[in-house]
């Protein structure tokens, strides 16, 4: 069961090489500066992490590194999801074992078109039978080219670890679906920073949002003024913040979360080849964050 509440701005933690190798200590680093904001909570290898081109001993390294830095107040889930089953299943138990509040799995899809409806809730219904922390999906079609919509979705809701969905397909319809479909207490999060306010209109828990790497105190704020039902602000920030969502995501990817993370202060570090920083990028982000700094002074008052 879990002790801590899903709700609010989670931070999906970018992992800072140094000449292709982990740099822990920019990890930590940016964790302890992090842990004075608002945020929730902290997502660990996932996407944004670029889980993808870590090894199994790099894994452990940074989830016993999140431990030790993460305030004993947030929330720390663990990206442990796998092509195979099993391989889902170990993570999981090590990600357990290193202290995590709960893990994120993401669909496999190597072989997609054998990820039929069935497939899938056997994968994870397996996955959270053997988990000693509650699991919550997670399905991003841009990355992965396989979505899991809300029939699926419901399905697993009832299954009794299984917590919640991280929905990044920025599919408001499908999100709200979601929502409906599944119980009351079935934690919905949303992915995409696009729509992070349009999602807490229909009734998502709150986000994991690439932003919250550079400006979290933005998104936290969005959440803040929703709850408190200040909807013409939280509209607004919305809007300021959607420019620099485009850039560090779908524009520059990684590579641009990293450069903007480095000039608000933070240590984004290097990204892992075959992924490149975009150094062209760097004026036009530069100028973004420029417009940002004014609502950050407003939060810091």
């Amino acid at each position: 069961m879990m002790t801590k509440k899903i709700r609010g701005v989670l931070v999906p933690l970018v992992t800072p090489f140094r000449q292709e190798d982990l740099d822990i200590d920019a990890f930590k680093t940016n964790i302890e500066r992090l842990n004075h904001t608002g945020l929730s909570g902290y997502v660990v290898i996932g996407s944004t992490g670029e889980s993808v081109y870590l090894n199994a001993i790099e894994k452990e390294k940074i989830l016993a590194a999140a431990r030790e830095a993460v305030a004993p107040d947030k929330i720390l889930m663990i990206g442990t999801g796998q092509e195979s089953t099993k391989a889902a299943i170990e993570l999981t138990s090590l990600a357990a074992k290193h202290g995590a509040d709960c893990v994120l799995a993401v669909t496999p899809a190597f072989f997609k078109g054998q990820m039929t409806s069935d497939a899938l809730y056997g994968h994870y219904s397996r996955i959270a039978d053997q988990s000693p922390i509650p699991l919550l999906l997670y399905n991003v079609p841009q990355f992965t080219g396989l979505n899991m919509g809300a029939a699926v979705v419901s399905r697993l809701a009832q299954h009794p670890n299984i917590h919640g969905v991280k929905d990044s397909s920025g599919d408001i319809a499908q999100l709200t679906e979601i929502v409906r479909l599944t119980p009351q207490d079935f934690v919905v999060l949303v992915g995409s920073n696009l729509v992070f306010y349009p999602a807490l209109c229909v009734g998502a828990s709150g986000g994991i949002l690439a932003t919250a790497n550079v400006v979290p105190e933005i998104p936290v704020r969005i959440f803040d003024c929703f709850i408190q039902g200040n909807h013409q602000e939280a509209l607004k920030l919305q809007r300021v913040l959607n420019p620099l969502a485009v850039m560090v995501t779908a524009v520059y990817g990684v590579g641009g979360l990293k450069l903007a993370m480095n000039a608000m202060g933070f240590q984004g570090g290097e990204v892992r080849s075959p992924l490149t920083i975009p150094e062209n990028a760097r004026e036009e982000l530069g100028a973004e964050l420029e417009k940002l700094r004014p609502f950050l002074m407003e939060q810091s008052v």
